[in-house]
C-alpha cells in the first residue's frame, strides 16, 4: 500500500469518526435543548471560536503554516519554527483575552435584528455570558491550528484526524447530565448547573483535542524551544502572510454578522441554519478535508523543489478527486434532505416544523458542496506557493456576493435563501480560483479539468433522478421510514452513478486508482 493511501485512509477514517461523533453531538443537543431561542443563543456564541478554527486554524492558518513548516524542514531550521510557534502561540493568548474582554460587544454585533418575540436584552445577556465562556476556545483551536500544521508537514496525521473525536465525546458526555425537560432561555440565568453544563462541556471538549495533537508534536522528536525573537526574519515573513490570513477571517466575520441578523436572532432560524450547515460540512469533511490534508505538504514540497510538473499533476488530480466524491454527494443530499433530517434529528424536543426548517437550508447548501470543496481545496494551490494575497481577494468577492444574494433572497425563500446564497457563492468563487490559478501557473488546463466535470455532472444527475424515484413514494419523513429512504437512496445512487461513469468512460477511476497505489506514478 502506497504512503499516499495510507495517509488517506488515516485522514479519511479519522475524519469520519469525528464527523459522525460531531453529527451525533449535533443530535444530542437537538434532542435536549431543541430549536428555540436558547439553542440560537448558545449556537451563535459557541459558533464563533468554531468558525476563527474552521476558516482560520483549521483552514486558512494551517494552510499557511503547512508551507512554512515544510520549508524549515528541507532546510534543517529549528530555530525558525521555534520562532514560528513561540510567536504564534503568544498572539494567540493575546487574541483570546482581547475576545474574552469583548464578549458583549461581538455577542451584540451577531444579535442587531432580533426575532420580535423575544426579548432582546434577555438573549443578550444570555449569549454573553456564554460567550465569555466559549471565546476561552480560541486558545485551544490556535494551539491545535499550530499543532496540526506542524504534524501535517512531517506527514503525520493521526493525532490531527482523530482528536476531534474526543473532543465531541467530552461534549456529548457533559449535554447527558442534563434534566430530560424544556429549557428556556431564561434558565440559563436561574440554573448554574444548566449555564456551566453548557459553557464548560463545550470548552472542555475543544482543550481535550488540543492537549492530544500538542502532545503527538512532542513526539515527533522535535525539541521545542520557546524564542521570543521578534526580529527574526521569519517574523516578517509570518506576519506578511498572516495580515492577509487575517483579512481572509474579517471578511468572513463581516459576512456572516450579515447572515446571522437576517436569520432573526431568536426565531431558531439561526439554530435552523447552523445545524443544516453541520450537516453540509459532514461530507465536505469526509470525502474533501482528507484529500486536501494529505495533498496540501505535497503541493508545497513541489513548488520548494521548484517541480511545476508534479505541483499540476498533484492539484489536478486533487481537484479531480474532490469533484468525483463531492458533486454526486451534494446531489444526494439535496433530494433526501428532509429525511436526512427527519431520521437524526425529529426526536423529543426537535419538533417536525424544526426539521422542515433545517431540511430546507440544507438544500440551499446542499448545491454548492462541490464549489465549496473545490474552492478551499484550490486556494492551497496558492498557499503552497506562499500566496495568501490572492485568496483574500477572492474571498472579500466571495462574501460580498453571499451578502447581497443573502438580502435577495431572504425575504422570499428565508433559510432556504440563506443556504442558496452561500451555495451560489462557492460555485462563482471555485470558477474563479480555477482561472486565477491558470493562469499564475502555466501548464495548468482548466479546460481538461472541466471536461472531467462534464462527465461527473451527467452521471451525478442521473443518479439524483434515479434516488428521487426510488423514494419518493415512501412517507413520513421521520423515524423508520427515513432510515429505509437514506439507505435504499444511498446504495441505489452509488450504484447508479458508478455505472454511469463506467459507461460514460470517465477516466479519472482508472487515473486516480494508479495515482493512489503508486507512489509518484503519473497519472
Amino acid at each position: 500500500m502506497s504512503s499516499l493511501l495510507r495517509s488517506n485512509l488515516t485522514v479519511a477514517t479519522g475524519t469520519a469518526l469525528s464527523r459522525v461523533t460531531g453529527l451525533l453531538r449535533i443530535m444530542v443537543f437537538g434532542w435536549i435543548i431543541g430549536q428555540t431561542a436558547l439553542s440560537d443563543a448558545y449556537l451563535i456564541a459557541n459558533e464563533t471560536p468554531n468558525i476563527v478554527y474552521d476558516l482560520l486554524l483549521g483552514g486558512v492558518l494551517s494552510a499557511t503554516l503547512v508551507p512554512l513548516f515544510s520549508s524549515f524542514l528541507e532546510t534543517d531550521d529549528d530555530e525558525a519554527t521555534n520562532v514560528v510557534i513561540t510567536i504564534s502561540a503568544t498572539l494567540m493568548v493575546a487574541l483570546t483575552v482581547v475576545a474574552v474582554v469583548a464578549a458583549p460587544l461581538i455577542f451584540r454585533i451577531y444579535t442587531l435584528n432580533p426575532a420580535a418575540d423575544v426579548d432582546p436584552e434577555l438573549l443578550r445577556r444570555v449569549g454573553t455570558m456564554l460567550a465569555r465562556i466559549f471565546l476561552i476556545q480560541i486558545m485551544f483551536y490556535g494551539l491545535t491550528g499550530l499543532a496540526n500544521a506542524f504534524l501535517n508537514s512531517r506527514r503525520r496525521f493521526f493525532a490531527a484526524a482523530w482528536s476531534p473525536v474526543v473532543s465531541n465525546v467530552v461534549i456529548i458526555a457533559t449535554l447527558l447530565t442534563l434534566r430530560d425537560r424544556t429549557w428556556e432561555l431564561g434558565d440559563v440565568i436561574t440554573d448554574g448547573r444548566l449555564r456551566w453544563t453548557l459553557g464548560l462541556g463545550a470548552t472542555g471538549g475543544i482543550a481535550a483535542m488540543a492537549i492530544i495533537v500538542v502532545i503527538a508534536a512532542g513526539r515527533t522528536g522535535f525539541r521545542f524551544r520557546p524564542s521570543w525573537d521578534w526580529k527574526h526574519p521569519v517574523v516578517r515573513k509570518l506576519l506578511g502572510l498572516s495580515a492577509w490570513t487575517l483579512g481572509f477571517v474579517v471578511a468572513n466575520q463581516v459576512a456572516l454578522i450579515f447572515i446571522r441578523n437576517l436569520a432573526e436572532p431568536g426565531s431558531s432560524d439561526a439554530t435552523a441554519y447552523f445545524t443544516a450547515f453541520t450537516f453540509f460540512v459532514l461530507p465536505h469533511g469526509l470525502l474533501a478535508v482528507s484529500i486536501s490534508t494529505t495533498f496540501q505538504p505535497e503541493m508545497a514540497r513541489a513548488v520548494a523543489r521548484k517541480d511545476r510538473a508534479s505541483f499540476i499533476e498533484q492539484t489536478s488530480l486533487g481537484i479531480r478527486l474532490i469533484s468525483l466524491l463531492t458533486l454526486p454527494a451534494g446531489f444526494g443530499i439535496f433530494v433526501l434532505r428532509r429525511p436526512i433530517v427527519g431520521a437524526l434529528l425529529e426526536y423529543r424536543n426537535f419538533s417536525s416544523q424544526a426539521a422542515q426548517n433545517t431540511a430546507d437550508a440544507l438544500a440551499g447548501f446542499s448545491l454548492g458542496l462541490v464549489g465549496f470543496s473545490v474552492y478551499l481545496f484550490v486556494l492551497r494551490g496558492f498557499y503552497a506557493h506562499q500566496d495568501t494575497r490572492t485568496p483574500f481577494i477572492v474571498n472579500v468577492g466571495e462574501n460580498a456576493l453571499n451578502i447581497v444574494l443573502a438580502f435577495v433572497l431572504v425575504g422570499r425563500y428565508g433559510v432556504l435563501g440563506l443556504g442558496l446564497a452561500f451555495a451560489i457563492a462557492y460555485l462563482v468563487s471555485a470558477l474563479w480560483v480555477l482561472k486565477i490559478l491558470s493562469y499564475k501557473v502555466r501548464g495548468f488546463s482548466l479546460r481538461a479539468i472541466m471536461a472531467s466535470f462534464r462527465r461527473m455532472l451527467l452521471a451525478a444527475l442521473l443518479m439524483a433522478g434515479a434516488v428521487w424515484l426510488i423514494t419518493r413514494g415512501v412517507t413520513p419523513d421521520s423515524g423508520w421510514h427515513a432510515i429505509v429512504q437514506l439507505v435504499v437512496g444511498g446504495i441505489v445512487g452509488m450504484v447508479v452513478y458508478g455505472s454511469a461513469l463506467v459507461v460514460l468512460k470517465a477516466p479519472e477511476i482508472e487515473s486516480i486508482r494508479g495515482r493512489l497505489t503508486r507512489d509518484g506514478a503519473t497519472a
